[in-house]
């Protein structure tokens, strides 16, 4: 066993990397939760900046949704394969000692609800996440002290680091540029909304108040309005920005707290979109740019053909009626929802989100191709679109632990990747 005397302090080999594998455990584990899903990231780190009042970098929320989950990730790979442990164990110590202050001042002075450590997949108060961080300082400290211990080469370290990063970036660009292919939020494929909605027999709901909140279109005065309020109803006036729930007495909290859709007169129109008898494809749009790109248009008209079918077409916006009608064409059911709960239904400025009798059967950006609705019963589309999730991940799975595990082999045997080209006169290694 190796040991390594540091200020007349032993640390031996176990302990160090002990303290390796645990770090490495804990950046795989933090940046996999965020790096499946760029745009919740992005949505902290909006959040992050409003809250600090530097609105300017609101601009870098999305590259740093998708490098630092890889970041993380990528981090934790080198840890766990023992790979360049000096500068790794700088790495992580600078990471570790800068997300621990940064979570001490949000738990002191910032309003942040919690800090999207590990996305959506477990939530932690402020406190939370600084008492974890000042525990796995611990590692990080032991690791970096033994940082002086060497293990053992293969001299392909470089070649598999390159291999890593690029893997390491694979899945958030894909969830950037398509959707997340999971998904932590009560939207997933399969998900009943009206069950995830329903409050059990015997619970306290608590006492709840929902408002909408709308912009006077002559004077800019913004005004929050009762749902039974009929003022908001001349839409000439008023301009609908968001719907506002507010908590008077906290009880039993459903997993989709309420499903708010009101057309351009007021109506409500949420619960007809859950208990529609047959298809409806959900557009969400949240940016009218996206909206008017060609390959939303083109998907909009595939969507328009399906009403052959039995698919009802309908248009979910936070943004004016008026104009996302004049952008998407006439002959389409717009309606207002709460920009959150866009956010939350499907991960992209413009995606669609086909129901049946309530129940999410397939997802998909609107700028990708859509799946085959027509002819297909929904459990059909359900099995079908797990079936594509689950083979995806086990491909890019198998990727990562091929390259991963063909490293340790070969460290094991001490072999090198070589590829040798021979003629009489040289022999070189590529």
């Amino acid at each position: 066993m190796k040991t390594l005397v540091i200020y007349n302090v032993m640390i031996n080999s176990r302990v160090v990397n002990t303290s390796r594998i645990i770090l490495a455990i804990l950046f795989i584990f933090s940046g996999v939760t965020k790096w499946i899903d760029p745009a919740g990231s992005q949505i902290k780190f909006t959040e992050y900046f409003h809250a600090f009042g530097v609105d300017a970098l609101v601009p870098l929320a999305w590259p740093m949704a998708v490098a630092v989950p890889a970041m993380e990730l990528f981090i934790g790979l080198m840890l766990a394969l023992g790979i360049y442990r000096r500068f790794f164990a700088w790495a992580s110590l600078i990471f570790m000692s800068f997300f621990t202050l940064l979570t001490f001042v949000i738990w002191q002075f910032v309003p942040v609800s919690d800090c999207g450590c590990f996305g959506d997949f477990l939530k932690l108060g402020n406190g939370e996440t600084f008492a974890k961080n000042l525990v796995f300082m611990v590692p990080a400290l032991l690791f970096f002290l033994g940082r002086g211990i060497k293990g053992r080469t293969t001299g392909n370290e470089s070649t598999v680091v390159l291999l890593l990063a690029a893997w390491s970036l694979l899945m958030p660009l894909y969830a950037a540029t398509h959707l997340p292919l999971l998904d932590f939020l009560p939207y997933g494929e399969g998900a009943d909304i009206k069950t995830a909605m329903a409050i059990p027999d015997g619970a306290d709901a608590g006492e709840h108040r929902t408002r909408l909140l709308y912009r006077d279109r002559q004077t800019g005065e913004k005004k929050l309005f009762e749902i039974n309020d009929t003022t908001w109803w001349d839409d000439t006036r008023w301009e609908y920005m968001s719907t506002e729930h507010e908590v008077i007495r906290e009880g039993y909290t459903p997993a989709i707290a309420s499903f708010s859709a009101v057309d351009a007169y007021g109506t409500e129109r949420g619960g007809e979109l859950l208990s529609h008898d047959g298809y409806i494809a959900l557009v969400t749009v949240r940016s009218l740019d996206e909206a008017a790109d060609p390959s939303f248009g083109e998907n909009l008209d595939i969507l328009r053909g399906y009403a052959g079918c039995g698919v009802e077409t309908v248009i979910a916006t936070q943004l004016d009626l008026k104009a996302v009608s004049d952008v998407v064409g006439g002959g389409i059911l717009c309606l207002n929802m709460d920009e959150t709960q866009l956010k939350s239904m499907v991960r992209s400025k413009s995606g669609v989100m086909f129901l049946n009798d309530g129940v999410v059967v397939a997802k998909r950006n609107m700028l990708r191709e859509l799946p085959q609705i027509c002819g297909r019963s929904p459990e059909e589309v359900v099995s079908s679109e797990r079936r594509r999730i689950v083979s995806a991940m086990a491909i890019y799975a198998f990727v990562g632990l091929a390259i991963a595990g063909g490293y340790l082999v070969m460290r094991k045997n001490g072999s090198k990747f070589v590829t040798s080209v021979k003629s009489d006169n040289f022999t070189t290694e590529l």
